[in-house]
């Protein structure tokens, strides 16, 4: 998943699906010596959302936090150890605390110091289920925290596998401005429109539904990165597929984060650009409301998976790029069983296990009724404005009407759908989500049914067996002694359906020759922006506030 304030952080929701399939890669191609200045316009299918680390869900908010505005306590290195970042150094304190000591060269970009105090801030606005933070889990076993001086801070936590993952997916967030908001209105927060950082970026203005533009720090650390190449970064939300090529073909756009399959494999050998198929960790989802019967069954929800084409969905939307998934685990973590099966295509043991539950046609038109007489409708609400979505949702449509089950689509405002499915009252039978898994496993919000009735437990599921397997894999202190317990996990998930998982998809993205520098990998594709540089930046005129170099989104093609 996202624009969010949902999915706990194995999991960031994704405003649209992207595409499938393919290796991990970089697109470094300089010819000539990095550049500074210059304004790189980004163009992607949705707008970014909530740039606070405390609440931000959704995939590019959180990468434009992590790598642009705000700085975390470690960050990843290329080979997915840690690394320092506003920690300088730390020590372990055995298995069960740690002692961060903060360098004292950062600044927020308002010119205050980033201190102990923040980083106290951040960790108890984590802990407070009021926040909503996305990754609620990666800090239920952190027990205390203390600040012993004005940059050293100490915690202390019960034993688990691999405890300062979290760090380097919540970004320090600055007590001085936010203290004063109270943990339930953070998501309201006018801060999440006009951000104040400490990072390489600073922002500088947003247009509702139109741009962000964010302008170079140059008071960055050097020993962090320094100051970025370029001075400017406008981000433009373009949700129509074909508009976005027009705006990269004419200049408008620099790099296109997701285009539609179709218009990567036209566009990637095109003179003047490139693409880059990269792999990820994303997979797309259908997600049943396990509070509305039938789909409170497992074996109906199992019929309605075993209903789905998903290699028709891979051929015909993603031009063939993905791989059938088996649940939320892809096949690039070491989590993954591959002796695990994807359910088949097998629509006559779909109508068998629905029979079995007593939904059958029982006056010949065609369609199912439940066991009360009524007809078996199911309403999919998907992201409106995806052309992706849209067109996916027809497909699994026509799937499920050839046994006899009718679905009717509504395409929903992101913003309400998701109030809709993290809601109390959960107001939606089946959603399509596109999901990005982190690198540490986390199923607990998800799956487990001690997080019912929280905003991630979407689809209200509950197993005892697989509570057990999360409460004991959370515990292993080794990958050996987890391993075996996410694969029963796998298993279970995927005979019981809460979420049909559909497949597994890289990151297809284009972008103009123009641009220089750029890096991507399992990290993130916004992990190299400090070194991003344009070829024509020294002879660019200067830009002002208001003037980019790119049209207004009004002037895109209509959807």
């Amino acid at each position: 998943m996202s624009a969010l304030r949902s999915l706990s952080r194995p999991w960031i929701l994704l405003l649209a699906l992207g595409a499938c399939g393919g290796d991990s890669e970089t697109t470094d191609e300089a010819a000539t010596e990095a550049q500074y200045g210059g304004t790189v316009v980004i163009a992607n299918n949705s707008d970014l959302t909530d740039l606070n680390p405390l609440v931000a869900g959704e995939k590019y908010s959180q990468e434009v936090n992590r790598f642009m505005l705000f700085v975390p306590l470690v960050r990843h290195a290329k080979d997915l150890s840690f690394e320092p970042a506003l920690a300088e150094s730390w020590e372990m304190l055995g298995d069960t605390g740690v002692v961060f000591h903060l360098r004292r060269d950062v600044r927020w970009h308002d010119g205050m110091p980033t201190t102990a105090r923040d980083v106290v801030f951040t960790y108890e606005r984590i802990k407070d289920p009021e926040t909503i933070f996305p990754n609620p889990e990666y800090f239920q076993l952190w027990t205390d925290v203390e600040a012993t001086d004005s940059f050293t801070v100490r915690f202390s936590f019960e034993p688990h596998m691999d405890p300062l993952a979290g760090w380097a997916f919540a970004p320090i967030a600055p007590a001085h401005l936010l203290d004063s908001i109270p943990s339930s209105r953070m998501l309201q927060a006018s801060f999440n429109r006009a951000p104040v950082g400490n990072g390489p970026f600073r922002f500088v203005e947003y247009r509702q539904n139109d741009r962000w533009i964010f302008e170079a720090n140059p008071e960055f650390p050097e020993a962090l990165g320094g100051r970025p190449y370029l001075d400017r970064v406008v981000w433009r939300p373009i949700p129509d597929g074909n508009a976005q090529i027009t705006e990269l073909r004419t200049g408008g756009a620099d790099i296109v984060l997701t285009p539609i399959a179709e218009q990567f494999v036209a566009t990637r050998d095109m003179p003047g650009f490139r693409g880059l198929n990269k792999n990820s960790r994303q997979y797309a989802s259908a997600i049943w409301n396990g509070r509305v019967p039938p789909l409170d069954d497992p074996q109906v929800r199992l019929a309605l998976g075993l209903a789905i084409n998903r290699q028709q969905i891979i051929d015909v939307l993603r031009a063939g790029f993905g791989a059938q998934a088996v649940g939320p685990i892809g096949p690039s973590h070491w989590a993954y069983d591959a002796s695990i099966e994807p359910l088949p295509y097998a629509p006559d043991s779909a109508r068998a296990l629905l029979s079995a539950a007593g939904i059958e046609d029982r006056n010949g038109d065609g369609t199912l009724e439940l066991p009360g007489g009524e007809p078996f409708e199911i309403e999919l609400k998907i992201p409106a404005g995806s052309v992706t979505n849209r067109d996916m949702a027809e497909l699994i449509r026509a799937d499920l009407a050839r046994i006899g089950v009718q679905v009717d689509t509504r395409s929903t405002d992101w913003g309400t759908m998701i109030e809709d499915f993290t809601s109390p009252e959960r107001r939606f039978e089946a959603i399509l989500l596109g999901v990005q898994t982190d690198f540490r496993i986390n199923l607990y919000d998800t799956f487990h049914s001690g997080a019912l009735g929280t905003p991630n437990q979407i689809s209200s599921y509950s197993n005892p067996r697989v509570g057990s397997l999360i409460d004991r894999a959370r515990l292993a202190q080794s990958m050996e002694e987890a391993k075996p317990l996410y694969a029963e996990i796998q298993r279970i998930l995927r005979d019981e359906q809460p979420w049909s998982f559909l497949y597994y998809y890289p990151d297809l993205v284009l972008m103009s020759d123009r641009l220089q520098g750029v890096e991507m990998d399992d990290r993130g594709n916004l992990v190299s922006i400090q070194d991003w540089w344009v070829t024509d930046a020294r002879s660019a005129p200067a830009q002002s506030d208001s003037a980019v170099r790119s049209q207004p989104r009004d002037s895109a093609p209509a959807q």
